[in-house]
């Protein structure tokens, strides 16, 4: 990511992640996934390998979603964010050929 970059450059993209993961965490303590999941795409889109994405994902579930009972449903934000994650990937990798 930093190869070939001035470090003005490097300083501005160390902060826009460091941005990206506050505002993150703190949608995903708030409980606004309909936020979380715009901002983890983004952030997958914009950096090149973004696991914050789905660490908020199981911490969300962690949160809200393992109830007894549930089964699988109780994972579905981690199932989705690594499913958004992997979308992404692709899509960056056939737009920016």
């Amino acid at each position: 990511m930093f190869q070939g970059q001035s470090a003005g450059r490097r300083a501005v993209a160390v902060l826009g992640r460091v941005a990206l993961d506050i505002l993150l965490i703190i949608s995903v303590l708030e409980g606004w996934w309909f936020i979380a999941l715009p901002l983890g795409i983004c952030g997958a889109w914009a950096f090149p390998y973004y696991a914050e994405m789905i660490l908020a994902g199981a911490c969300y579930d962690s949160l809200f979603g393992l109830l007894p009972g549930t089964g699988v449903t109780g994972y579905l934000a981690t199932i989705g964010s690594v499913l958004a994650l992997a979308v992404v990937a692709i899509l960056r990798r056939v737009i920016r050929k």
